[in-house]
């Protein structure tokens, strides 16, 4: 793929996914395309997007420094778990993956809130994970097929 078009196609994804997140505040809409870039398997590009993600949710987020080291390890675990058993690029994999990442979600938003003495109701963190899980296949589904389709550009192009 043209390194130009690659960087571009990330740059918009990430302008796009801030601007979903200002929309559904406390949910992550990097996190699909982070879940593409797991399955290209081109290990430099996805530690970049990573340390991206990293810093944004980070810099962002109401919990203590951390939680979107474990959030973003425990998808990354998740996701690594996953590839045992399915073919990483179908639907399928993505849905139960999604209600893997829910469930993450809650833990994780549940026990380091009471490490910070924070009261959440258990029912936001049980709507928010929901939601969370939900959001990831559309918007996987997009990036997956967008990025497919300017890869596909990009190489009729060379």
């Amino acid at each position: 793929m043209a390194p130009f078009l690659n960087l571009l196609w990330w740059f918009g994804y990430l302008i796009v996914g801030l601007w979903l997140q200002l929309k559904l505040p406390g949910l992550d809409a990097l996190l699909p395309g982070f879940l593409v870039a797991l399955q290209e398997k081109r290990w430099q590009q996805t530690t970049w997007f990573l340390l991206v993600c990293l810093l944004i949710q980070e810099g962002t987020g109401t919990l203590s420094f951390g939680s979107s080291v474990l959030w973003y390890g425990g998808v990354i675990l998740l996701f690594h778990i996953g590839v045992w058993f399915f073919v990483t690029n179908s639907l399928f994999f993505i849905v139960l993956l999604s209600g893997g990442i829910g469930v993450l979600y809650a833990v994780l938003q549940y026990a380091l809130g009471s490490l910070q003495n924070m009261t959440l109701p258990l029912e936001r963190i049980i709507e928010q994970a929901f939601a969370q899980a939900m959001l990831i296949p559309p918007l996987w589904g997009i990036a997956y097929l967008t990025r497919k389709k300017a890869i596909r550009h990009a190489e009729s192009t060379v």
